[in-house]
């Protein structure tokens, strides 16, 4: 870890506002409403300094390179492996958990302050940089993987490929949350909410080897989610 990293503060920075009082979250602000409007590449160090209202010595002073204030957008965005970690090694119907990873994971994409892809484009050009973020990745597909195993080994899903299962569940979440951020002309819209329940439902109701409740899996899924969280505060 480098001097000039830190313990990632709670939730996303905020887009825009006023000034925090702490100079490392006004840049990581800045730099994310550049990132967001200009995109990664295209915003300079000059750029996010002046945002800021900072010198760019003091910038330099809190992180060094671009790359690390990425890295620390990155680092505050695992909340779905975080529930992942939680509710693959939990007792229970599989169903609503792997709901509640699906349904959290796409939430989080949604929410991060860069799309998906452009994060993933960065992190293909800088392997050295950005590391963490394939090996989270790995680690979120190992975690829905075993969750599919689980429910196939328990009867509450057919008998499909589990890592197959994972990749395509993870590749729907990606693609709709593009469609949420980008969506096309002529075809109707969602807000984050229906693009969450859309994936985790077209996901769900695929795997289910008996057409249950859907509804009843949903409201499982989310007190698990409720539960994980109270648990994380506490």
């Amino acid at each position: 870890m480098t001097s000039d990293s830190a313990p990632p503060t709670v939730g996303r920075p905020r887009l825009s506002g006023e000034a925090t009082g702490s100079p490392r979250l006004d840049i990581i602000r800045e730099a994310t409403a550049l990132f967001v409007a200009k995109g990664y590449a295209e915003t300079t160090m000059t750029e996010i300094a002046r945002s800021a209202g900072l010198r760019q010595s003091s910038l330099y002073y809190w992180f060094a390179r671009k790359e690390l204030i990425l890295q620390t957008l990155l680092e505050e965005n695992r909340s779905s492996l975080a529930l992942a970690t939680v509710l693959e090694a939990q007792p229970g119907p599989v169903a609503p958990r792997l709901y509640a990873v699906l349904h959290a994971d796409v939430l989080q994409l949604c929410s991060a302050p860069l799309d998906f892809y452009e994060f993933e484009r960065v992190a293909r050009l800088q392997p050295q940089n950005f590391g963490a973020f394939f090996d989270d990745y790995a680690q979120l597909h190992r975690m829905i993987e075993s969750l599919v195993r689980q429910g196939v080994d328990a009867g509450e899903f057919d008998a499909v490929d589990p890592a197959d299962a994972a990749t395509a569940a993870l590749g729907l979440n990606e693609g709709l949350q593009r469609h949420y951020r980008l969506p096309l002309p002529g075809v109707l819209s969602y807000s984050a909410d229906e693009v969450c329940r859309l994936s985790a439902d077209t996901t769900i109701t695929r795997l289910l080897a008996h057409r249950d409740d859907l509804a009843a899996i949903r409201a499982a899924a989310t007190e698990l989610s409720a539960g994980a969280a109270e648990a994380g505060e506490s």
